[in-house]
This record gives C-alpha cells, sequence and structure tokens, in this order.
C-alpha cells in the first residue's frame, strides 16, 4: 500500500494518543475485561428505526446490536438472516471492537466487496470532523440515506486487502518522486515478544535504505531505560526486503523470527510498506501506536503506562483493510469524553461483486454503545436491489 504524503490521520492520531494516555483509556474501553458488560452473545436484532432499546417506528430497514467487545476474536454476521452466526456459518462482515471486515479478499473465501454510498461530507471541515455537526446529527434524519436511491453501476467495489499499521512513515515528493522520513512524527512499537516496546523515529529515509533511532523499555518493566540505540537497515542488490530486530539492533534476514519490522521496497509492484511481525508476516507480536508528533514522543517515559493507566491495548498489528477503514463511520474525542460519535456514513455490500445479480445492502454503524458498552456497534441495514 503506498502513502504519497502525510495525511491528517498523522495529527488526528496524534490527538487520539494523548486523549487516551490522559485519560486512562477513557470511555471507549472502560471495561477491563473482553466482554462488555450488559452486551449478549448474540446481538438483538429488530425491523425497523431503534434507538436505546426503544420501539421500531418504520419496516423501511433492519437493526442490529452486535456484542463486539472481545479484543482478540471476530463477531460474525449474516445480512440476508439479519442475525449473528459463528465463523463455520455463511457470513457477510464481521466486527472486533472499531473493525469491520467483510467475506472477500485477505478476508474470506467468499466474494463480499463493499463500496462508499454517502460520504456525509458534511461532517468534516478541511478533512477534520467538526463536533457541533457530530454531536447535533439526529440518528433518525441520517437513516434517511439508507432509503435513498442510489445508481449501482456507478461504484467502485472493493474487497478487503493487507494493510500495516505502521502508516504515515514517509512523505512522498512528487517532484523528485523520491521519499524521505518524516521528521515531526515517531511511533511506540511493541516487540515480536509481546513484552518489550521501542518509541522510534526514523531519522533517514530512500527507496534502498532506513535509519532509526530508539529507546527500548524492556520486558516486564514499565519505563524506558538505557541508551538511545541507531541502526540502518539497507536493501541488498536484488532485494526488495530488509528486516529490523530491534533488540540486536541490526537488520536481519526476514527468514529469520527475531524482527519487530519488514521494511519492503518494490516498486515495480508500488509496494512501500513497513510490516510488523505478527498479523500478517511473521509469527511475532509486534504492533505500532501512532504516529505521534516528536514532541509527544518525546515526553512519554513509559510505552504501556502514564499516570498509573495502562493504554497497551490501544496497539495495531498489521491487518486486513475495507472499505470502512478507508472511509472510517466514527471521530474520537469530539467533546472531551474520550468517546466515538457515528458519522453515519451509508456503506454498499454488496454480497458477490462478480454476480451483477447478487444482492447489495445499505448499511450504516449509528452507535457504538448500543448494548450499554463500547463494543457493541449498532448496525442499521436495507437491501437496495432485487438480487437474489
Amino acid at each position: 500500500m503506498q502513502q504519497t504524503h502525510l495525511s491528517p490521520r498523522l495529527s488526528w492520531l496524534a490527538v487520539i494518543a494523548a486523549g487516551l494516555i490522559l485519560s486512562g483509556c477513557g470511555s471507549d474501553d472502560s471495561s477491563s475485561s473482553n466482554a462488555a458488560p450488559g452486551d449478549t452473545a448474540g446481538g438483538d436484532t429488530s425491523d425497523g428505526d431503534q434507538t436505546d432499546g426503544g420501539s421500531p417506528s418504520t419496516d423501511a430497514y433492519q437493526v442490529a446490536r452486535i456484542n463486539a467487545a472481545s479484543y482478540d476474536s471476530w463477531a460474525y454476521f449474516d445480512l440476508l438472516q439479519g442475525k449473528q452466526v459463528s465463523e463455520q456459518d455463511t457470513w457477510h462482515l464481521a466486527l472486533q471492537r472499531t473493525q469491520i471486515k467483510l467475506n472477500g479478499g485477505v478476508s474470506g473465501a467468499g466474494d463480499v466487496a463493499g463500496a462508499l454510498l454517502d460520504e456525509q461530507a458534511e461532517f468534516y471541515l478541511d478533512g477534520d470532523a467538526s463536533s457541533s455537526v457530530f454531536t447535533n446529527a439526529v440518528a433518525d434524519t441520517e437513516a434517511q440515506a439508507l432509503t435513498a436511491s442510489y445508481d449501482l453501476s456507478e461504484l467502485q467495489w472493493s474487497s478487503d486487502r493487507y494493510s500495516t499499521a505502521m502508516q504515515d512513515w514517509y512523505v512522498y515528493n512528487p517532484t523528485t518522486h523520491q521519499i524521505s522520513a518524516p521528521q515531526q512524527s515517531g511511533w511506540l512499537v511493541r516487540h515480536a515478544d509481546g513484552a518489550t516496546y521501542s518509541k522510534v523515529a526514523i531519522t533517514d529515509l530512500s527507496y534502498g535504505a532506513i535509519s532509526l533511532s530508539y529507546h527500548t523499555q524492556a520486558a516486564v518493566t514499565q519505563q524506558f531505560a538505557g541508551e538511545q540505540q541507531t541502526l540502518t537497515a539497507t536493501l541488498e542488490e536484488g532485494s526488495s526486503e530488509r528486516c529490523i530486530d530491534f533488540d540486536s539492533a541490526a537488520a536481519v534476514d526476514c527468514s529469520s523470527a527475531d524482527w519487530e519490522w519488514r521494511f519492503e521496497i518494490d516498486l515495480a509492484k508500488r509496494a512501500i510498506n513497513l510490516w510488523s511481525n505478527g498479523g500478517v508476516h511473521g509469527d511475532g507480536n509486534a504492533a505500532a501506536f501512532g504516529p505521534i508528533t516528536a514532541e509527544q514522543l518525546s515526553s512519554y517515559t513509559s510505552a504501556t503506562q502514564i499516570n498509573g493507566q495502562d493504554f497497551s491495548r490501544h496497539y495495531s498489528t498489521d491487518s486486513s483493510n475495507s472499505v470502512f477503514s478507508e472511509h472510517s463511520w466514527y471521530a474520537y474525542n469530539l467533546t472531551g469524553e474520550h468517546k466515538l460519535w457515528p458519522n453515519f456514513r451509508t456503506y454498499a455490500i454488496s454480497l458477490d461483486k462478480d454476480d451483477a445479480n447478487a444482492p447489495v445492502f445499505a448499511l450504516q454503524v449509528s452507535n457504538y454503545y448500543s448494548l450499554g458498552d463500547s463494543g457493541s456497534p449498532e448496525l442499521r441495514f436495507r437491501q437496495i436491489n432485487q438480487g437474489e
């Protein structure tokens, strides 16, 4: 996946990082267990517009409240049946906390694909969430997008594909067509052992090499300690990848199990990536948190704790990327309460992108706390064609 510029996500994630830490992870993750209190195993599905347990008021669409509070497992959903199912059953989408994946591409054996129907541009100003629009949005009004008419022939269907946890890690110059290191950002990195951490800055970067500086927090400790370490990984002639082992401060062969980052440059495939050991490549437990501004990164004394609060669960692993991650369905911490607010974006879900007669659903995520705590998204959906 090629990054061509420093997107607004850099500054946005930095705000999230600070907010999560200073709030002790906030309301988004108030439960320390993997299942949110009050959640039900199968979720709650009903016909019509339903808010906060109220009675359905229309049969225009269906509502499903999903227990997706686990950090480790997915909740699978069948749009045709309108209910939660097991992974072994026919499923069309799966949910885990804020993440949603489709049964297709790299995420499943099906041919399910997605597209954006209504981007809700009015919820954003110059790429930033407008808190007044988010907080004053009326769920019933926003549901009208589910019943609008759409020209499905114009949609560009997207299947799930792999995405790296490391985002916005290089700057592309459209004049010289070269890449360089972002000078004002860094990352917290969990090592492949799942217990050691580092705060990392990319100090130099080209198509052939990457240089880093970092401080490490040893396993079973809660503070960065020791001297700053540096390393450079250079691609060998004819090779498109080189792995980086933070523990030994060395570039290593990617056939080894002892690495944290896989530096990949394959211009023929338009691949410019930093993969983590785990999630997509490798069997480790590496993950990343960021990007974070350089000023904020320098103030971190721990990669896991601040003010006695643990934020280690907020690290991201490499994963599959879907229309829901490309076009996020929420904004975070708009009122200082560290909660998620839906933008009521409307997505089209084709149950078989290769079959013009396959069912297509319009879908919104309208609530993240539908069962009383975080990790219980509410889905509103409706079939919008005559497919079978």
